[in-house]
């Protein structure tokens, strides 16, 4: 029986014991390694200097290709952004039939972050927010768009990495505005219209299912809705919001997705479509809800579809 071959970051335990636990539970063999362990050689995957055969696997489960270390000398974050390995990694396993979660999605758009997903969006005719994007951050250049495209103060600039909140700033004018890019110019960033709020929706779809929905409403001052960064959470229910969740899912073709929403005067927009995504807040407020047994579900049915027949 081939096993599931799962590639994660290693700082995420919960994230990475909860996967494990399922895959023990479904009766499935796996093989754990990190995305810092990887080696390229050739057309030769290796971790840990041990050769990697993607034959035995008839499915992969990817956490985020993304991770930071600090440095030794500064004790500053170093990030690596692992688009191009996973690209190369995608196809392989194409070539070799081997399944993964929003395989065709990735392939696509190897470079996901919230520079393309904003082009993704307007190309599925998904409603989002206003998202502006340039190859060169000279201030100049973006105060004239961001005057002849009416984005007013305060706007919101993200960098196109940050997760879970981080790189994350909201500037209220035009000097802001110019002390930011003196120092961020070459950094990939996007530029969006501030939204008021009194929180955003998270909404986890799964196989062409909503799985459920959390209101995230910021605390102490804060504006950020994040529950990493302290964020109230709650559930919620409405059946408009889940079936726009997955229909923008359907469009993008995506497995599996956990979509950022508000709800404004004029209809739902999607914030972000997050392919890697925590599970802290959402399973605090859907206790009953095990989210990693749905994803190793998924795998297993495509196991179970390659082999023919029924295997656990």
């Amino acid at each position: 029986m081939k096993k599931i071959l799962f590639i994660g970051i290693g700082k995420e335990e919960n994230q990475k014991q909860r996967m494990l636990k399922a895959l023990v539970k479904a009766g499935v063999g796996c093989v754990y390694v990190k995305w810092s362990e990887l080696a390229f050689l050739g057309n030769k995957l290796y971790a840990q200097s041990k050769e990697i055969d993607l034959k035995q696997f008839g499915a992969v489960f990817f956490d985020t290709p993304r991770f930071t270390v600090k440095s030794v000398k500064s004790n500053k974050k170093i990030a690596f952004n692992l688009g191009n390995e996973l690209q190369l990694l995608l196809t392989s396993l194409k070539e070799n039939n081997v399944y993964t979660l929003n395989q065709d999605f990735f392939l696509k758009y190897p470079y996901y972050n919230k520079f393309s997903q904003a082009y993704i969006f307007a190309s599925n005719e998904i409603p989002s927010i206003p998202t502006l994007h340039l190859a060169d951050n000279k201030v100049s250049k973006i105060s004239e768009i961001l005057i002849e495209k009416n984005f007013n103060f305060p706007i919101i600039v993200k960098e196109g990495y940050g997760e879970g909140g981080e790189g994350v700033w909201k500037l209220d004018n035009q000097l802001e505005l110019n002390s930011f890019i003196a120092k961020r110019r070459s950094e990939n960033l996007i530029f969006q219209p501030f939204i008021k709020n009194d929180g955003d929706y998270r909404v986890i779809v799964a196989n062409g299912k909503c799985l459920g929905i959390m209101k995230r409403s910021a605390q102490g001052g804060e504006w950020k809705n994040n529950f990493s960064l302290g964020g109230e959470v709650a559930r919620h229910e409405d059946e408009e919001m889940k079936k726009f969740a997955v229909k923008a899912c359907q469009k993008m073709k995506l497995d599996m997705a956990g979509l950022d929403i508000f709800s404004t005067p004029t209809g739902f927009l999607v914030i972000e479509a997050n392919l890697f995504f925590g599970l802290d807040g959402f399973e605090s407020v859907f206790e009953e809800l095990d989210v990693s047994a749905e994803i190793v579900k998924m795998l297993v049915a495509k196991l179970e579809e390659d082999n023919g027949q029924e295997s656990f």
